[in-house]
């Protein structure tokens, strides 16, 4: 009984919900940084800073991405597909050949 307390839904409260994206109103809750920022600098580029976060957000939201896969596609697309089996540092091991290698004791 002490649960429903708490409880402010009167519904079953489940874990699952806690990866849900947050929303103000039916936009993005990550937007209130651009939001503050056309806000507290009132400049044409913030404006248009905080026009294509919109977009970019609601477009993401659209095709069911989230801002880290978002930002991981871009990455992605960036890098390339070239994905090498051995990292560049195993192809080339450091090694130092400098006095130490010569004295022998």
């Amino acid at each position: 009984m002490a649960e429903n307390r708490y409880n402010i839904y009167r519904s079953t409260v489940h874990w699952r919900y806690a990866m849900a994206r947050p929303h103000l109103a039916f936009f993005d809750a990550r937007l209130v940084f651009f939001i503050v920022l056309f806000v507290f600098h009132i400049r044409w580029w913030t404006f248009a800073v905080l026009v294509f976060a919109i977009a970019g957000f609601t477009g993401a939201s659209y095709f069911n991405y989230a801002l880290e896969n978002v930002m991981r596609l871009c990455r992605s697309k960036l890098v390339g597909s070239f994905r090498p089996a051995i990292t560049y540092t195993r192809l080339r091991p450091m090694a130092d050949y400098g006095s130490d290698a010569l004295r022998s004791d």
